[in-house]
């Protein structure tokens, strides 16, 4: 089942909410819990609710597009915590080396 979650961004002309989800299929079927009911998915844009299981195949594709650019935004920001630490580690251990050469 997709995963919706909305952030915060900074005042822009389209409010998008994300779709998170492994694949496009989470998106445009219905999913069906042991205890609860179907329901058809949604996707809401500048506030608009879309039913997701009417979408034509360019909008799926869309859809599938903008998925992969989200996960390769997600990868890269971690990827640039990780260097940004290191960066942070490799600078403190330069100056303790410095610090202990100045002695």
């Amino acid at each position: 089942m997709a995963k919706r979650k909305t952030r915060t961004k900074p005042a822009r002309d389209n409010e998008i909410t994300e779709i998170v989800s492994a694949s496009i299929e989470d998106v445009i079927t219905t999913s069906t819990g042991q205890a609860e009911a179907p329901k058809a998915p949604k996707i809401v844009i500048d506030g608009l609710e879309y039913d997701a299981s009417t979408l034509s195949d360019a909008a799926k594709g869309a859809i599938a597009s903008l998925q992969f650019a989200e996960a390769k935004l997600m990868a890269l920001q971690n990827e640039l915590a990780i260097c940004q630490t290191a960066h942070f580690a490799y600078v403190k251990g330069l100056k303790a080396e410095l610090e202990g050469a100045a002695s």
